[in-house]
């Protein structure tokens, strides 16, 4: 890993009083502190992806982070459609997300063959005469939506009419999985992908009695049932275990043991979009490499968020991505101004949990819970251009000493909370400090 170092001038009493203790949060006057010299993380570029003839998911949507089209978007199944079809199928194997005991998923099979099933022999013919029980016995309601409750309750919604089938499926060794997304004209909905006699299949138990071909069908399908996720991963190898998440071809899980690793440019053939590693991240990694490819660190953040406690630098390859930078180790989203003018900074998407001091990009507003949780954090550097701080804007960092702020800031009486009682919110005076970096 390289340094940046970001000067800021100081003095020597602003220095002491930055390390007094206090019993309540401290709020310094900008003359009786200031700082040294901050040590700002850098990346490897060698490091970063590179394209190696991945093909790009493209159509009349190409934006995966337009969210304009969030909810008229057909050709994201087209997308997972392509997926799929390239997919390791022994994933399909497991149950993933659909729960049930093996005693119950035993009286599943019991009540398939016994009281759905009489000659059949093809996997497509099982599937049909399964969907077509469905169908008929499983009334729309709101109840438990997990398998075996929908089986003895005979009520669902749309998640436990694909729960139920996904677990009759199984107990007849067909694999299938449920997807998540948009029902045109409705809303959110849940259906099954089935890969029935070597062929994927679309099926929605909710309301239909049929089912289409994933590939041969799409024209017919693509408009009505769009995926945003797909409960399956896709594929794995020995460092990543890859799905589609949120309308991505995204990193589900990172399996290396590497400290610094860099995040793969493609899979399967196709380009990655995503980083939203909600299955884990092997606890020795440090470092993470995003190269231009990824547009998204998922809508929630949810994977970093709750497997990033031992990171320390997220990197992005900040000259070629459009959709995210990094600074010092953190990530934000970006409005891009053209080649010519410098770019926007709109807000932190992450900050890594294993990160002992950060120094935040030039955003204007810290909003409410923006800096969570941070465990190990113990110095937090805001620019000048932060001039206004919400309620609960920094919570829940126990090992917060110093919080450093434009005193020109608006401050909410509730901006910093769950802090330790010794953390010091010291305002420091722009134009006396200089407080942008200088990289060197």
């Amino acid at each position: 890993m390289k340094q940046r170092f970001s000067f800021y001038i100081l003095s020597l009493a602003a220095l002491l009083a930055a390390c007094s203790e206090s019993d309540d949060i401290n709020d310094i006057t900008p003359s009786e502190t200031s700082r040294g010299a901050v040590v700002m993380s850098a990346p490897d570029n060698d490091m970063f992806a590179r394209r190696n003839g991945e093909k790009l998911l493209t159509g009349a949507y190409t934006d995966p982070t337009d969210y304009s089209h969030y909810f008229n978007d057909p050709v994201i199944a087209e997308h997972a459609s392509k997926l799929m079809c390239e997919a390791d199928t022994n994933m399909a194997a497991s149950l993933n997300s659909v729960e049930i005991t093996d005693e119950h998923l035993a009286e599943l099979k019991s009540f398939v063959e016994s009281s759905i099933l009489t000659t059949e022999v093809k996997q497509y013919a099982k599937m049909m005469s399964i969907l077509k029980w469905i169908r008929a016995n499983i009334r729309y309601d709101y109840d438990d939506q997990d398998a075996y409750s929908v089986f003895k309750n005979r009520v669902a919604v749309c998640q436990g009419y694909s729960n139920l089938m996904v677990a009759m499926l199984h107990t007849q060794d067909i694999k299938a999985t449920v997807a998540t997304g948009f029902l045109a004209n409705t809303g959110g909905h849940a259906w099954v992908y089935a890969l029935a006699d070597g062929v994927w299949y679309v099926a929605d138990p909710t309301n239909r009695n049929n089912v289409y071909r994933m590939k041969a069908d799409l024209a017919q399908y693509k408009s009505t049932l769009q995926p945003w996720n797909i409960d399956m991963p896709l594929a794995k190898d020995d460092r990543f275990v890859y799905d589609f998440r949120d309308k991505h071809f995204n990193i589900r899980q990172v399996l290396t043991a590497d400290e610094q690793v860099s995040v793969p440019f493609g899979a399967l053939g196709y380009r990655i979009t995503a980083f939203d590693p909600i299955g884990g991240i092997n606890e020795n990694v440090r470092e993470l490499y995003l190269s231009l490819n990824i547009a998204s660190i998922g809508q929630y953040v949810q994977g970093l968020r709750e497997h990033g406690a031992n990171l320390q630098d997220v990197y992005v390859l900040n000259d070629e991505n459009r959709k995210i930078n990094e600074y010092d180790g953190c990530v934000y989203s970006i409005k891009y101004n053209g080649t010519t003018k410098p770019l926007t900074y709109l807000t932190l998407l992450y900050a890594p949990g294993g990160k002992r001091e950060i120094t935040f990009a030039p955003i204007a507003k810290i909003t409410s819970k923006l800096i969570e949780a941070l465990p190990n954090v113990e110095i937090l550097h805001f620019d000048e251009a932060t001039l206004e701080f919400e309620d609960y804007a920094i919570t829940g960092s126990p090992n917060l000493k110093e919080v450093y702020i434009n005193q020109n800031a608006k401050v909410s009486s509730k901006a910093f909370d769950d802090l330790p009682a010794d953390c010091q919110i010291i305002r420091y005076d722009p134009i006396q400090t200089g407080i942008r970096p200088i990289y060197m």
